[in-house]
């Protein structure tokens, strides 16, 4: 079962990490450049979420080199968006204001995700921040990507627990047209950027409907959270120690559409990215591997606790998922 939900969690990370970077704010001591990148990053984060447009990116991940269309718009339905693969395997992501719709059309089937707790750890907005300790930032040159100007703005660590950022932000709307996640001696790990974009007025609703989606295809739906049983044994996680500048912004029971059994989903932020940890029961059927993986910027660390699987996953470095599992904690009620 983490198997799948690792494979489907990876397939769609990149979507979700590019997100992670949204919102950062100003202190009362910024330079007048780090002003003007913290503003530029704002009017990002505000483009992501209700501005439409459409296109196509590539992106690049390790050796793994993909062309991606996208189709974003925010109307009286909500944000809406179509994710779809251009090269490689057939994959489509729909995704509306309740749920993720995750189509596989070499399986054919759909997996169907709520948007609960997904969007709580894709955009955490601080109610009050005086600045990241974690990061500095910095103003950078103006280019040309996909026949637009954007400016680039550079989010780098303090520390080696976390990766840095270069993003480069289209001058008029905010929307973000290329993005480089870099290792601790600033070599790309992974990267997006745009080959071609249109930012029309508005954005047809068949223009987000799925294009590989069939009636013969299965369907698994995941149920709400809140309609869980959990037992004492799923009770009881804790973590001795967190990565520094990370905390705990999002534990709760979820079921994943493609296991029959509830995962407890712990979401740790730094006000940047955030690091998701996945703990399911241990079944004869499942299968699992301990160790640490990569896959360009995505690092999971697996391992087994008592009787359950703990997957820990994030656009960070391998040491900081694998501080992560080791340590996290389970005592249930009864002890």
């Amino acid at each position: 079962m983490i198997t799948s939900c690792r494979r489907y969690r990876s397939s769609v990370i990149f979507w979700v990490s590019r997100l992670n970077l949204l919102l950062l704010f100003a202190m009362p001591w910024l330079t007048h450049a780090e002003e003007s990148a913290l503003q530029l990053l704002e009017k990002m984060a505000s483009a992501e979420q209700y501005l439409d447009y459409e296109g196509t990116f590539i992106y690049v991940s390790g050796t793994s080199v993909k062309t991606m269309q996208v189709v974003h718009g925010f109307d009286q339905h909500g944000e809406r968006e179509r994710l779809t693969s251009l090269t490689g395997s057939t994959r489509e992501i729909v995704k509306d204001d309740q749920h993720f719709f995750y189509v596989m059309p070499e399986k054919k089937v759909v997996l169907v995700e709520t948007r609960e707790g997904l969007d709580q750890h894709t955009v955490f907005v601080r109610e009050s921040i005086h600045g990241n300790p974690f990061y500095h930032y910095d103003l950078g040159k103006t280019e040309r990507v996909a026949n637009y100007l954007c400016r680039n703005v550079s989010i780098l660590p303090t520390d080696t627990f976390r990766y840095g950022h270069r993003v480069c932000i289209e001058n008029k709307t905010g929307l973000l047209l290329k993005s480089q996640t870099l290792d601790g001696s600033g070599k790309p790990v992974e990267e997006m950027i745009f080959t071609h974009l249109k930012l029309p007025e508005s954005i047809p609703t068949e223009h987000f409907q799925t294009t590989m989606h069939r009636d013969d295809y299965a369907l698994l739906e995941s149920e709400a959270s809140t309609a869980l049983s959990v037992s004492d044994e799923d009770e009881g996680w804790g973590l001795t120690e967190a990565p520094p500048g990370f905390s705990v912004k999002l534990n709760t029971i979820r079921h994943i559409a493609s296991s029959a059994l509830p995962v407890r989903h712990i979401v740790l932020d730094d006000g940047v990215v955030s690091i998701s940890i996945f703990i399911a029961r241990l079944t004869k059927e499942g299968s699992y591997s301990e160790g640490v993986m990569s896959s360009g910027a995505l690092n999971v660390a697996s391992r087994v606790v008592d009787n359950f699987v703990v997957t820990v996953m994030g656009g960070v470095p391998g040491k900081t998922v694998q501080q992560v599992a080791g340590a996290l904690v389970h005592h249930t009620r009864a002890q």
